[in-house]
């Protein structure tokens, strides 16, 4: 990932120039990204777990992201990389592509496949995402009944309390990346027994299972509800009752 971006792209089918989307627009959700040899596109969003994972832990912004994005992404149907450049050609000439292959990406976009390359991303980064779960139980930063209790003995005023409520809000969604990606790194077989033995689930409680359960689901196309339905059988106590509240509430189109 030393390599950089280019800034301007002489298009290889009409010769017209044209610059290459690497992040979102201010104010946008998400941006896409074209295969470098057909017409099929993702569409990268900001709440991305692996997105936001990867800005976490390799500690990348801008265009340093976008070439971890790119270094990551799986393959397309068709056997070829997803590009910032799109294969050197404009947005004219993609949608006109795209137009004549309607058909056939839609029976494509039928089939789940993961837009991450798994292998090539547990072989760089489970490690290092493993640790910084273990690194965040270890960590003495607030957690949100500390906070409650603080403001409510009068320790912080209203406005210290906000700033530290929307603190604690970005780092735990921070920490939910982070646990969705390493839970799709680690697979079905392992994710749930790892926070088990190593005393995660106790740290973080029913939330973390459920976070493990949707990062199944965006690598293996794995229902979230028939992952924690399996999963509940092998719980006790506390969490059991909370993970059968959710899937009743999953269940019922909550």
């Amino acid at each position: 990932m030393t390599e950089s971006l280019a800034r301007s792209v002489q298009c290889a089918l009409c010769d017209s120039t044209y610059t290459p989307v690497f992040e979102p627009e201010e104010d946008a959700t998400g941006y896409g990204i074209s295969c470098s040899s057909c017409s099929r596109r993702i569409h990268i969003t900001t709440a991305d777990s692996v997105r936001a994972a990867l800005r976490t832990v390799l500690s990348v912004e801008g265009e340093a992201l976008a070439l971890a994005i790119e270094t990551y992404l799986a393959d397309c149907f068709c056997g070829q990389r997803f590009a910032h450049d799109s294969g050197q050609r404009c947005e004219s000439c993609l949608r006109k592509i795209r137009k004549e292959s309607e058909q056939s990406e839609t029976r494509k976009r039928n089939e789940f496949k993961c837009i991450w390359d798994i292998p090539k991303m547990k072989e760089a980064l489970e490690g290092r995402l493993f640790e910084f779960i273990l690194d965040q139980m270890d960590s003495e930063q607030l957690n949100l009944n500390q906070l409650v209790e603080l403001y409510e003995s009068g320790q912080i005023d209203p406005g210290t309390y906000m700033e530290k409520l929307e603190e604690l809000r970005f780092r735990e969604s921070r920490q939910v990346a982070v646990i969705k990606t390493w839970a799709m790194l680690a697979g079905p077989e392992m994710a749930f027994r790892a926070v088990d033995e190593n005393g995660i689930t106790e740290r973080y409680g029913s939330r973390i299972l459920v976070s493990i359960a949707m990062g199944l689901e965006m690598g293996y196309g794995l229902s979230v509800l028939n992952t924690l339905t399996k999963e509940e059988k092998n719980l006790d106590g506390p969490i059991r009752k909370e993970i059968s509240i959710f899937l009743r509430k999953i269940g019922n189109g909550f």
